[in-house]
């Protein structure tokens, strides 16, 4: 018998592009996805708090900004016990709730509060596509998930190191290897979702941030070198040959970002951070666009929604699509999205956007969405340019209009700086509640996973 609320099922992969799941020049073959957003609404312009796994999962169990919650850098700040969390509340109203989590999530950052079970694992070792998935998709078909229950499950094999199935490695599935990564966890998902009654459970699938990869012959070999530089820089952290390689990719790398906002002001390149690979760095649509796929129980089957949504609003969703949109607490910033679920319009948001530091320290590069804009500073370098960009004429971002468009970008950074002063009390200490064994055990687990040097 169907329980009473929809079981949800979380789905996030790590890195996860819009454009490359869901664009029409895509390479990736994502019939699954695809298959699933027939079903039920896909958002292709879900826009995320910022570019990095623990401010963006922390907003999303919130619907809180990072500079409301103060989960601002990958090391130094955990949620407050004061903030309300998805599965807490869900639990409260009768789920029973699980985690399947990888990368840096481990419950150091007590973003494990409310699961009644939170399993953390090595991505790399117990990856989807293996055994562990396997046993993962038993799981659901026997039934091992008590009624109604929540289901938080994130992905890392679209991260890198990227995880290829072998049948897909080959150029039909992908331009890139991180195409066929996408193409490989499609098809995985296929089989997941085989194994869950699609008629009582809500699934959604997202991303936490997006990834920018080599798209010319100049970025692949600036991602060569980083490679090359990285292989000795991997083991313990007592070891100092592996210290001195580290600082030394983590000074090389500086120099680099120095060295290209030096070639874009002179014209060389066409951006100050062309050059750059991965994700944390800047606002761009290819690092913070991400889909959002919501389908099965009651939400209407093939809803296509290109207006833009907010990471901030997932969380109100989930508790609208579970019959608890009177739960959602006063500390959220988000909305619900059912609306465009069913054919009606929001008034449009702007979507504010941080990039993120491997340091204690929150960045002070800050970006907005809004009105057809892009526009990102940086508020403590006043040498760092101002990017402005019209995202319906130039969607890439290749054209700066900051300097010819002056006023409209006063008007966005204005916007910016109204946001960080309402947020100005923040949730979190970012200074006394780490002991020195916590903060090193931190940063060496963040280390193992190539975020900091």
């Amino acid at each position: 018998m169907p329980s009473q609320r929809p079981n949800i099922l979380l789905i996030v992969i790590d890195c996860l592009r819009a454009d490359r799941t869901f664009d029409d020049d895509r390479t990736a073959q994502t019939p699954g996805l695809h298959a699933l957003a027939e079903r039920g609404t896909l958002f292709t312009h879900l826009i995320t708090a910022n570019s990095m796994t623990i401010p963006c999962m922390t907003t999303m169990f919130s619907g809180m900004y990072p500079a409301h919650h103060g989960v601002r850098a990958m090391v130094g700040a955990r949620v407050s016990d004061s903030v309300p969390l998805l599965a807490e509340l869900l639990r409260v109203n009768g789920y029973h709730t699980y985690a399947e989590a990888t990368g840096p999530l481990s419950q150091f950052y007590r973003l494990d509060r409310g699961f009644d079970q939170y399993e953390f694992r090595d991505g790399v070792k117990s990856p989807m596509l293996g055994e562990w998935g396997d046993g993962l998709i038993r799981r659901f078909a026997n039934g091992e998930f008590r009624e109604p229950w929540f289901t938080y499950l994130h992905l890392w094999g679209v991260h890198r190191p990227r995880q290829v199935s072998p049948a897909y490695n080959k150029p039909e599935f992908g331009r890139t290897e991180y195409d066929r990564a996408i193409s490989s966890y499609d098809a995985r998902l296929r089989e997941l979702l085989k194994a869950i009654d699609l008629d009582n459970t809500i699934v959604l699938v997202t991303g936490d941030h997006g990834e920018k990869i080599p798209e010319n012959n100049l970025e692949n070999q600036v991602e060569f070198f980083k490679k090359s530089l990285s292989k000795g820089s991997q083991g313990k952290a007592s070891s100092a040959w592996v210290r001195t390689r580290r600082k030394a990719v983590a000074s090389l790398r500086a120099g680099w970002f120095s060295t290209a906002r030096l070639l874009y002001r002179a014209g060389v390149l066409d951006s100050p951070l062309a050059s750059v690979t991965g994700h944390g760095y800047h606002v761009y649509d290819s690092l913070v666009r991400v889909p959002l796929v919501v389908a099965g129980g009651p939400v209407p089957a093939g809803r296509l929604i290109s207006e833009q949504a907010r990471q901030i609003d997932i969380m109100p969703t989930i508790l609208d699509l579970a019959g608890l949109a009177d739960e959602t607490p006063h500390t959220a910033d988000g909305r619900s999205l059912t609306p465009f679920m069913h054919g009606e319009t929001l008034v449009e948001e702007p979507a504010f956007i941080e990039t993120c530091q491997n340091s204690r320290e929150p960045s002070t590069f800050y970006g907005v969405r809004y009105d057809g804009y892009k526009y990102a500073y940086d508020a403590n370098n006043p040498k760092v340019p101002e990017e402005l960009y019209d995202l319906t004429a130039d969607p890439r971002e290749t054209k700066n209009l900051a300097a010819s468009l002056p006023r409209k970008a006063a008007e966005l950074r204005a916007l910016i700086e109204s946001h960080l002063d309402q947020a100005a009390t923040a949730a979190v200490s970012m200074t006394d509640e780490l002991s020195d064994v916590e903060m090193a055990g931190l940063a060496e687990h963040l280390r193992k996973l190539g975020y900091v040097e």
